[in-house]
């Protein structure tokens, strides 16, 4: 008999080993297979007494087990996206979390790397400015101006900020980000049609921490980080954050033989926790950063025929390589020397203060910030050391707001959440533009711009049954936007050639509505079938570039609505550890706002926005995250969009006529498609090896998007496919990491984005060339 027991014990270790090795070889197989849901447990945030159904499904195990249960590999996430702690797998919408874990494996460091760590986020700088235009599902505003809201939404600790150039600093001490896809309105400070970003920061812990971290890499980047965090008293906590980025400049002007893209950011957070009673919590966020780093060079990807189509200016094929250089003239106009090095700099502060009362039946948060950000930039949008396109930024901005809003924290059927939110945002602007050796004149547009927002929001849960849930919720918004001073002023010889190019003032207001409908099925244990519809608002605004005709080109474009219809399913399955959610969706789109032309007799076509009449858009998502064996996570998401205008007949050019008039040239664009990568998708291997008492992790990822494709072909940039590597080694009991980490490991040459500041000269940013780091943790 015991030789009996002997054969099967050795056939349950062979059948086990053969079954890790199958997995293993599934894990590599797999990889080739589109993206990442980059999804790990997180602590509940403070907040809403949190409902049952919100919480991951538990298993209440005898008093006296027999055997003890094994963690699972895969666990429901939680997160705050619908203004309370609750599982992601529950909430009725596409959703990806992206861990801290994630976001130090693959060096994240701003909001640009996060496209690569998310289905169908896009971020592009404009004309490589410093200023980003994001997208999601291919729903994003296109402009370097700085005084019209983005169609996604930035929060940091539920805190926006729609002015798109201060919210592009470091990401540092961070504990998740959530990217929310699709319409955003009923529960946030302000309306979105493409989707939300939430930052959520570490908070103060309950006894003393710290750590420190320093990094560097290749071009001589290097960063350092670190943070303080525990109790002052029993009732006061606090935190302390900082880093600062240095060094990294890996463009090249052959001309000057110099460098360019070198880093100089430095930010710093202090957060406040202070709990009088058990009822009552105050949290308080003092922050701010200051960057004084290069700006990005473009490339001319064909010849310069802006000067003569017969004798163009050749061009470096490097994608590195890249000019800069301007007038005398220019220079002294903004304050330069001509041959000054491109520069970024952008410097942000401000505070908030969250409070938050639970009462017995509900409970009261209000949450109030302000802050101030500045933008002082000079770029070459024309790689050459003439003055052909250079242009300079010089803006500062402040946004206050406040949210005060009421939840339930009961249980029962019936939970709830209701607000009003007001918004108040001032704006400075000067944007100056560089044509001397072009148009032998240069360009000089200010203004000045107010935003008044005030919006009530509600949104009500009812569990029909135990596995049977609706959402329905409303948001009306109203908004006040005033546009003052508005100076659109041609200079020759410091001189100004059209003094009466002027607007006193221009006003755009709206009520508009918007409004969420879910059903929620839960089949089985750990699956949730929906359906969602949404409808989104984004303002409208006004064009603010050089023209020859300042009242034509600030007529205000209207706002855009979005009415959103998603079906998807959120499965989890502990007994094969996978988690696989995927989503279906599409857009009614109306008044989208796109870049175009209008025609003024007199002067000919004027650049300006305006509403496409309708569009639509569809597509789909899918998030895969598998642990076969204990330390092998495997994870791969994925995007297909695609879409078209229905009606939009576009300006694309003017015809100067024999009496001297000029005529609109049109195109109906009915049918043709919008601008967007059709697919994009990331994934991720990683395996951790124990290794006496040190645990090594390795793995790669890697990001593939499609060409994107443009109605206007120089807008379109090629697709491609990055890849990356990490391995680290760390004590598992212990208070020191080492890491390694590599980004672009084969050397893929591509560009970020691509179009023409003007015609004749077709630029592009080049994507970062391969590109290693080293880092050193201690934490204590």
């Amino acid at each position: 008999m015991s030789n009996i027991w002997k054969v099967i014990s050795m056939y349950k270790k062979s059948h086990m080993l053969k079954n890790r090795r199958m997995a293993l070889a599934l894990g590599g197989a797999i990889l080739p297979f589109p993206n990442v849901a980059y999804s790990q447990t997180l602590p509940a945030a403070s907040g809403p007494v949190v409902h049952k159904k919100n919480l991951p499904h538990t298993t209440h195990a005898p008093s006296t087990p027999r055997t003890a249960t094994p963690k699972p590999r895969i666990e429901n996430v939680i997160v705050t996206s619908e203004r309370r702690a609750q599982s992601a797998q529950n909430i009725p919408s596409s959703i990806s979390v992206i861990s801290s874990k994630v976001l130090e494996n693959r060096n994240i460091n701003n909001v640009f790397d996060l496209q690569y760590a998310t289905p169908s986020l896009q971020v592009q700088p404009s004309y490589g400015s410093g200023q980003y235009t994001y997208t999601i599902r291919g729903v994003g505003f296109s402009g370097y101006s700085s005084n019209n809201s983005p169609t996604v939404g930035i929060y940091i600790d539920e805190v926006a900020n729609p002015v798109p150039f201060g919210i592009n600093g470091m990401m540092f001490d961070m504990q998740r980000v959530e990217v929310l896809r699709g319409p955003q309105g009923t529960l946030y400070g302000r309306n979105s049609t493409g989707g939300a970003i939430n930052y959520i920061t570490n908070k103060p812990t309950d006894t003393l921490k710290g750590g420190i971290a320093a990094q560097y890499g290749r071009f001589n980047d290097t960063k350092i980080d670190g943070y303080i965090s525990g109790p002052i008293t029993d009732k006061l906590r606090f935190r302390f954050a900082t880093e600062t980025q240095q060094g990294g400049a890996w463009q090249y002007n052959p001309e000057a033989r110099e460098s360019l893209g070198n880093v100089s950011r430095g930010a710093a957070r202090l957060l406040l926790d202070y709990m009088p009673s058990d009822t009552l919590k105050f949290e308080y966020n003092l922050h701010g950063s200051i960057d004084r780093s290069d700006a990005n060079g473009v490339h001319a990807w064909t010849p310069i025929t802006s000067l003569s189509k017969t004798d163009p200016i050749q061009v470096s094929p490097d994608r590195y390589a890249t000019t800069w250089g301007t007038s005398p003239a220019f220079a002294k106009e903004i304050g330069i020397s001509p041959n000054t090095t491109p520069f970024s700099h952008i410097d942000t502060g401000g505070t908030n203060l969250r409070m938050e009362k639970k009462l017995p039946g509900f409970t009261i948060t209000d949450l109030a910030s302000y802050d101030y950000m500045q933008r002082n930039e000079y770029d070459n949008f024309d790689d050459s050391s003439l003055s052909l396109a250079d242009v300079s930024f010089k803006t500062r901005a402040s946004v206050f707001s406040n949210e005060l809003r009421f939840s339930s924290n009961t249980g029962g059927r019936l939970h709830w959440i209701a607000g009003v939110y007001y918004g108040h945002q001032w704006l400075n602007d000067r944007y100056q533009s560089g044509f001397t050796n072009l148009y032998k004149t240069d360009g000089d547009v200010r203004y000045s711009q107010v935003v008044n927002t005030i919006s009530g929001f509600g949104q009500l849960t009812y569990d029909i049954t135990p596995k049977l849930h609706i959402v329905g919720g409303f948001r009306m918004e109203h908004e006040s936007r005033h546009l003052d001073n508005v100076y659109a002023h041609y200079i020759v010889n410091n001189v100004i050639t059209n003094p009466n190019n002027y607007v006193g003032q221009r006003t755009q207001s709206y009520t508009l509505p918007s409004a969420k409908f879910s059903i929620e099925y839960n089949p089985i244990h750990n699956d949730m079938a929906y359906f969602t519809f949404s409808k989104g608002v984004k303002s409208g605004g006004f064009t603010l570039y050089n023209s020859n005709n300042v009242a034509a080109m600030t007529e205000p474009f209207k706002p855009e609505n979005l009415f959103s219809y998603e079906i998807g399913n959120k499965i989890i399955i502990p007994k094969y550890n996978i988690r696989f959610n995927a989503d279906f969706f599409y857009y009614d789109y109306f008044d989208r706002q796109v870049q175009a032309e209008t025609v003024n007799p007199n002067t000919g076509g004027i650049g300006i926005y305006v509403n496409a009449p309708r569009s639509h858009e569809y597509g789909g998502e899918y998030e895969f995250e598998w642990s076969p064996i204990p330390g092998l996570n495997i994870s791969q998401s994925g995007a297909y969009v695609t879409g078209a205008y229905d009606q939009f007949t576009e300006v694309t050019g003017a015809i100067k006529g024999s009496d001297g008039l000029y005529t609109a040239r049109v195109e109906n664009m009915a049918g043709k498609g919008i601008s967007v990568p059709h697919f994009m998708a990331n994934g991720s291997v990683d395996y951790t090896w124990p290794i006496g008492k040190y645990n090594l992790n390795t793995g790669m990822n890697y990001s593939v998007r499609t060409t994107n494709w443009s109605p206007n072909p120089v807008d379109t940039i090629a697709g491609y496919t990055l890849w990356g590597a990490y391995m680290s080694i760390a004590p598992r009991q212990g208070h020191w990491k080492f890491e390694a980490i590599g980004e672009n490991i084969f050397n893929k040459q591509y560009d970020v984005t691509r179009g023409y500041f003007v015609s004749g000269d077709y630029i592009g940013l080049a994507g970062r060339p391969a590109t290693w780091y080293v880092r050193v943790r201690g934490d204590f």
